[in-house]
């Protein structure tokens, strides 16, 4: 029989995943932010209980309501959480020469992943083709994940229950006539497993084609992508293999550098030594 200490602990256990739920759905729609029936719909919580906890995190500046509409977006406090430990996880400037080594090298446009719940965001590009127009992807668009060679190489080496659930999400999510992606998802993914990459052919925006690897971290866990997009007639043979190998070198430096900003000793606050130096009863007055 569950004792109230036990009781107590699963609820606030449950609390706080639906709470993280609803902050990942919400950074799904971005700066316009979602109505409650939206909202309850892709997360399958009652409305009640979306209320109550937007609600909530309303009062503590996680979530706000733009002016003029009904809608629910990400809060203030979200993004100054994230500035926080910007040094820790930021792998944009890790990846700076190795985007620019990747797209002058192989003549492709060279892309940067992260993922951000249940979507990729493309966090930079470096181009080295000729025709930039003829791109698809730019920087801070967010794609949902299995969408797209960038979003594949990620959602392929999760773990299976986090796979499961990312799939049954961006399914309520998609519509079926935007795109055949989902029905044929289990195959992909045990595609990209056994080839150590995922490749995607955009047939309709201009024959261009995406190769990406995994950026994996010191437990193996994939904290994003390397892509490269060039036309689809290139991505074969001897070509392709090239281009796998300096992708997966490219990554393999980055996560190296990933893991040494992680450990690295962090800067002590300057609040501090400011009312060390000069004397706390000065500065408070």
């Amino acid at each position: 029989m569950a004792t109230k200490t036990s009781t107590a602990r699963m609820e606030g256990a449950q609390s706080t995943a639906r709470a993280a739920l609803l902050l990942r759905t919400l950074a799904t729609f971005g700066s316009m932010g979602a109505p409650l029936m939206d909202i309850s719909r892709l997360t399958g919580l009652p409305k009640a209980t979306v209320h109550r906890l937007l609600a909530a995190m309303v009062d503590e500046r996680l979530v706000e309501r733009p002016t003029g509409t009904r809608n629910y977006r990400l809060g203030p406090d979200v993004f100054a959480f994230g500035i926080a430990v910007r040094s820790c996880f930021d792998l944009q400037p890790l990846a700076g020469a190795s985007l620019a080594r990747l797209a002058e090298g192989t003549g492709t446009a060279a892309y940067l992943g992260v993922r951000s719940g249940y979507d990729m965001l493309c966090l930079d590009k470096h181009v080295a083709v000729a025709d930039e127009a003829g791109l698809l992807l730019e920087v801070n668009d967010r794609w949902p994940l299995g969408i797209g060679s960038f979003s594949l190489a990620v959602l392929a080496f999760l773990p299976e229950p986090e796979i499961q659930d990312v799939i049954g999400f961006n399914r309520r999510r998609v519509r079926p006539e935007d795109t055949l992606t989902f029905e044929h998802i289990a195959g992909s993914i045990v595609k990209t497993r056994r080839n150590g990459y995922a490749r995607r052919t955009m047939r309709s925006y201009k024959g261009n084609a995406g190769v990406a690897v995994p950026i994996l971290d010191e437990r193996n866990y994939p904290i994003g992508s390397l892509c490269a997009v060039a036309e689809a007639s290139r991505m074969k043979g001897g070509y392709l293999q090239e281009l796998v190998g300096r992708l997966r070198h490219e990554a393999a430096l980055i996560a190296k550098l990933y893991e040494g900003a992680r450990l690295q000793q962090q800067q002590e606050e300057k609040w501090r030594v400011a009312v060390r130096g000069s004397g706390s009863r000065h500065l408070l007055g």
